[in-house]
């Protein structure tokens, strides 16, 4: 198999995710006919649309050319990619130290089902425990427990402007988003911190 390095260098945008991330470099293989073409391959080829390239993944061959769709996109993609503009298959990205092999054909295509099954999973079958653990945070019944966790608020410049850091130790757990006016605290931490308290020390400070 001959190996290519590509001007469609690097990935962008989540529609791969996790498969691909955005930052990673991809190693390209330039097919040599149409019938080395295989369902579950991921490729590269340009918006029929936009000014962009695309990296999805083959899910149907047709004649005329291939079907595609994204690891992380619920829809297919409206559109037939032709066979010409198809500008190679990607079989690694690098991502910062590491290579990691694109797994195509067959297995890719599995592996492409896993990850629709995932994100399913993630949307509908979580949204109940999701559901309870909102309301759990809003009720503010487990702030009783705030004594517990040794926090303090401090302030860090970013982009010239001063933003909240909410500290537990010395590990960063949350912040104060200025727009919305409301404190982002991270799991598990949320259920048992006072934001009110929070409030009261960010403006004394």
């Amino acid at each position: 198999m001959e190996k290519v390095t590509s001007r469609y260098s690097t990935c962008t945008g989540p529609s791969m995710y996790p498969t691909l991330r955005p930052g990673d470099g991809l190693e390209l293989y330039n097919y040599r006919n149409n019938a080395e073409i295989k369902i579950g391959d991921v490729i590269v080829y340009p918006h029929p649309d936009k000014p962009m390239d695309v990296v999805h993944r083959i899910i149907k061959i047709k004649p005329e050319g291939v079907i595609t769709r994204g690891d992380n996109n619920n829809k297919i993609d409206p559109y037939v990619v032709k066979y010409s503009d198809i500008a190679g298959k990607v079989i690694a990205a690098k991502r910062r130290t590491r290579l990691i092999d694109i797994k195509a054909g067959k297995v890719g295509f599995c592996i492409h089902k896993i990850m629709l099954l995932r994100k399913y999973f993630v949307l509908y079958a979580l949204a109940p425990l999701r559901f309870v653990s909102k309301i759990l945070a809003e009720s503010k019944i487990l702030n009783i427990f705030d004594f517990l966790f040794k926090t303090k608020v401090v302030y860090v410049k970013r982009n010239n402007q001063s933003v909240a850091i909410l500290v537990a130790g010395k590990k960063a757990i949350g912040k104060y988003l200025v727009e919305s006016g409301e404190w982002q605290i991270r799991f598990p931490y949320k259920y048992f911190i006072n934001t009110d308290r929070l409030d009261k020390d960010r403006k004394d400070g």
